[in-house]
């Protein structure tokens, strides 16, 4: 029997997440809007938690533009996801994101870098 081989996707999945809060903001890919604000949490290379206002009416499938802040600078990183999953929890939806473009180690370092 033979193994089958692990796709890039779930390889860079099984990477280490990190419990953070960090700020960002988004708009949709392909619509002229202006960017709206969002939290980031459990960041991994490969995606994210993404908390959005109860208002938005996200759905899965559709591809974000996002700039996450880099924690203590004017520095962000900007990336693409897609969203893979959506919850409706009290006053906000709750999103799980695949980044479109793996985030290398250095970005995550910055991101999820504490100072004291």
């Amino acid at each position: 029997m033979q193994k089958m081989e692990k796709s890039l996707y779930e390889k860079m999945r099984g990477k280490v997440r990190f419990n953070v809060e960090l700020n960002a903001t988004y708009r949709i890919k392909g619509q002229n809007m202006q960017h709206q604000q969002c939290r980031i949490a459990n960041l991994s290379a490969s995606g994210a938690t993404a908390r959005f206002p109860r208002t938005e009416s996200l759905k899965s499938g559709a591809v974000l533009v996002m700039d996450i802040a880099i924690p203590n600078t004017i520095m962000r990183v900007e990336t693409e996801a897609e969203i893979m999953w959506t919850r409706q929890r009290f006053s906000e939806l709750i999103s799980g994101i695949k980044f479109t473009g793996m985030l290398s180690d250095s970005m995550i370092q910055r991101l999820v870098k504490k100072t004291p």
